[in-house]
């Protein structure tokens, strides 16, 4: 009974409310623009980025050590970040840790990589990002140090199967000159380290390899009648061993190796008076017929699109991605780069952008369609086009649930906006359809049959609306591990029907009396004209 009163007290407003709409429409019309600019006006307080970041209780720790650190070092280190870690996040469930690389990285031994689970997101008072946030400083145990630390999140699976390499932030320095490259790429990790909110800056081209490169003098070999393969293959024997012989024990077979010992591979300086046998039967010191530079070799050479690349990689922690590149972008303005180097952003904003621009066709495809089912049922093109009306009011309240719930626009943002595209018409249809049948059927006058529709078809409209609300209430709360992916899908779908039904209500009466009474206006000044413009009919002949 209560329910009841309330639908009959809503009845009694909205034929009110109706009524006044009809007698003041430029008021209503111009409030609508009104709230519609309001909340494009929102829309610069809105974060963007392409995934949401999600707790799924993990935390990875990447640690790197210089290039050419001997594993035994690598893995003293490793123990004594695990130590800080097991202090620092009690937490924590399990750990593993891995040195030495894996997978593509398995001759890195200069890595450590830590993935700590924790316990439940309902059993600790701090989220993955917190505990993140708070172990990276801890992770700095000496100077030289790349630490990188990150939430592990399902969208972090994605942004490794891409270009990104895993990174969200990535300025890519385009160029053939690595020494060059080298130096624009720490100006601008400079740059970016400015920015507020960045973490675990870094380029992506790591300090030289050492390596010790020996030059044969081909001239003086020659006349000796030694060649540079002869060399290069005494060098190979004695430093990395060349197999001599198996031994054969148990049906086992061992390969035995003829090398230096490791203590005389260690000194570069006894590789000098190794002898090389020449043709006539001399042994001549190898330090007679080459030169030994020391020097850094590069560890990898990028490549993409034919052109050198040096990447500046960095995360973000309590900002979104938009206002974070567009603050690196502002800063980056004022960088003058070298004749032949250029700059591109890559990483999770290029595959942003590149989803952005897909799902605002798909959007657009979706409204056309939608135009195209109406018109063919309708048989009209003006009805149609009046119940497209609604989808700009669904956007006023994407703006304020995404504002107020402090709520970035993603993906799954932008595909409940593409669901509004065919969500939000509904209403409208039932309010037009209803009113045309009225005015065919019924013979009603236009606003008799505009207030009539409204009337019979305001519970059944908040009846869909409500239903379909309350059906999205548990998935845009974001219960549960993972569930923030899912949240903003829902909590867009949920803001754009309300503010699409209560403001069609209202305004697609408005608009719909607008048009037809002008049509109706414009029906009647032609058949006017028609009449006047009839000639005379012929007196008969003979009459006066």
């Amino acid at each position: 009974n209560g329910i009841g009163r309330l639908l009959d007290l809503l009845d009694e407003r909205y034929q009110m409310a109706i009524r006044w709409s009809l007698a003041h429409r430029k008021t209503v019309v111009l409030s609508a623009v009104l709230l519609f600019v309001g909340a494009l006006g929102l829309v610069q307080f809105i974060g963007f980025e392409m995934m949401p970041e999600t707790d799924e209780s993990e935390v990875r720790v990447a640690v790197e050590l210089p290039a050419g650190t001997r594993i035994e070092v690598t893995d003293e280190l490793a123990k004594r970040a695990e130590a800080i870690i097991r202090r620092e996040v009690p937490e924590m469930t399990s750990l593993l840790s891995e040195v030495g690389g894996g997978g593509w990285q398995s001759n890195s031994t200069n890595s450590i990589n830590l993935r700590v689970l924790l316990v439940p997101r309902n059993e600790r008072s701090r989220s993955s990002q917190d505990v993140v946030n708070a172990l990276r400083p801890k992770m700095m145990l000496q100077p030289g140090l790349i630490v990188r630390a990150r939430s592990s999140s399902s969208n972090f699976a994605q942004r490794m199967g891409g270009n990104s390499g895993g990174e969200r932030v990535s300025v890519e320095i385009r160029g053939f000159d690595m020494q060059t490259a080298g130096d624009v790429a720490r100006r601008i990790k400079d740059i970016v380290d400015s920015v507020p909110g960045i973490t675990d800056s870094m380029v992506s081209r790591r300090e030289g390899f050492p390596e010790m490169v020996i030059k044969v003098d081909r001239a003086k070999a020659a006349s000796l009648g030694i060649n540079a393969s002869d060399v290069a293959t005494t060098l190979e024997t004695v430093i990395g061993g060349r197999r001599a012989s198996q031994f054969r024990q148990q049906g086992e077979e061992f390969n035995i190796l003829v090398r230096l010992s490791e203590q005389q591979r260690a000194n570069i300086g006894q590789l000098k008076d190794i002898t090389v046998l020449t043709p006539s039967g001399q042994n001549v010191p190898i330090g007679d017929l080459v030169t030994l530079v020391r020097r850094e070799g590069p560890v990898s050479i990028e490549r993409q699109d034919q052109e050198r690349l040096v990447r500046v990689t960095a995360g973000y922690a309590n900002r979104d991605m938009g206002s974070i590149m567009r603050d690196i972008d502002q800063r980056l303005q004022n960088i003058t780069l070298p004749s032949g180097f250029s700059l591109n952003y890559g990483g999770e904003y290029e595959e942003q952008q590149k989803s952005f621009n897909e799902l605002l066709f798909c959007l657009i495809i979706a409204i056309v369609l939608v135009y195209m089912v109406m018109a063919s049922e309708f048989e009209s093109l003006r009805d149609p086009l009046i119940i497209l009306f609604s989808i700009p009011l669904a956007g006023i309240g994407v703006s304020l649930a995404l504002f107020l719930t402090k709520t970035t626009f993603n993906m799954q943002g932008f595909i409940g906006a593409i669901l509004l595209a065919g969500i939000a018409v509904n209403n409208a249809i039932v309010l037009v359809d209803y009113t045309n049948i009225l005015r065919t059927r019924d013979k009603l006058i236009l606003r008799h049959a505009v207030e009539l529709a409204g009337r019979r078809r305001l519970r059944p409209i908040l009846m869909t609306t409500l239903t379909t609300i309350l059906g999205l209430i548990p998935m845009s709360l974001g219960i549960g591990e993972g569930a923030e992916v899912q949240a903003p899908m829902a909590r867009v779908v949920i803001g754009g029907m309300i503010t699409s039904t209560l403001i069609t209500l209202l305004f697609i009466p408005t608009i719909y009396t607008m048009i037809e009474e002008r049509g109706e206006k414009e029906r009647v000044e032609e058949t006017e004209g028609i009449g006047q413009g009839m000639p005379e009919p012929l007196q008969p002949l003979g009459a006066d």
